[in-house]
């Protein structure tokens, strides 16, 4: 079992991203892996973001412009905390908090069977609205209303250097929202590729997003490159430029992310 584990290290820039479970380790970008922490093993894992769009997919997703002049853009940045710990040699619980502390997002992967090559785990978790803000307790919002989700992980080894992981989960909020809200559900799977004596990981991955209104739908596709640094004896860095590819009501954004795992015994 690998030493140090990442979570993927995109940043919950807004409430779309943050349907997903939080606080789980893994082993590439997006997708999360079988694999968990080890035993009385804590991760913990600063990460950075930075995101820029000016154009958007439509009802009919078409590419749109957001802002009536082509030189405006909208940019956004910030940071978020994961901390998770091996609680047996099967099971991991975590947290992953933002900067602003607006919410938290509780994760627990459980391994159901693992083999040379093949692995296969659930996950589950919480997001809890903390509030940094103003809210309105009558008027139920994706701020302001907890949100639950349930997936599952397979891992295949292919060979000592390459591997593939692949996630679904599905999440939704506890309460009917304003905004017609019915859920989300999340499908992905990296690849990865270690070179230069396991010190360097060469990844490609793609993801889709789709959630559920009451009278319309969003969807996204995106494809995840990036790198994983594995020369430390402590840490991973993992470096990573999402790019999404086509989508319906929602923002097309480039995004690039840093985040540093640190293994503590």
């Amino acid at each position: 079992m690998r030493k140090f584990y990442l979570l993927f290290c995109l940043l919950p820039l807004s409430m779309e991203l943050f349907a997903q479970i939080g606080g789980i380790s893994g082993s590439k970008l997006n997708a999360v892996c079988v694999d968990v922490v080890d035993h009385h093993v804590l991760e913990f894992e600063p990460a950075f973001s930075f995101s820029q769009t000016s154009k958007y997919w439509d009802n009919g997703k078409n590419l749109t412009n957001i802002y009536s002049t082509s030189d405006s853009l909208n940019r956004a940045s910030g940071m978020q905390f994961r901390f998770t710990y091996g609680l047996f040699d099967k099971l991991e619980i975590g947290v992953t908090v933002p900067d602003d502390m607006s919410r938290s997002s509780w994760g627990a992967r459980y391994v159901i069977a693992q083999k040379e090559k093949l692995g296969l785990a659930v996950i589950a978790g919480v997001n809890i609205p903390m509030g940094n803000e103003v809210q309105y307790k009558a008027v139920r919002t994706e701020a302001n209303t907890w949100q639950t989700g349930l997936g599952a992980v397979m891992s295949y080894q292919y060979s000592e250097n390459f591997s593939i992981d692949f996630n679904v989960q599905y999440n939704a909020y506890t309460r009917k929202l304003e905004s017609g809200n019915k859920g989300t559900t999340n499908i992905s799977a990296d690849a990865g590729y270690y070179v230069f004596d396991k010190g360097l990981q060469l990844i490609a991955g793609l993801g889709y997003q789709h959630t559920k209104y009451d009278m319309t739908n969003q969807f996204l596709y995106t494809f995840y490159p990036g790198v994983t640094i594995e020369t430390g004896k402590n840490y991973i860095i993992v470096l990573t430029t999402p790019i999404d590819i086509y989508g319906k009501n929602i923002d097309k954004t480039f995004n690039f992310s840093f985040a540093l795992t640190l293994s503590i015994p």
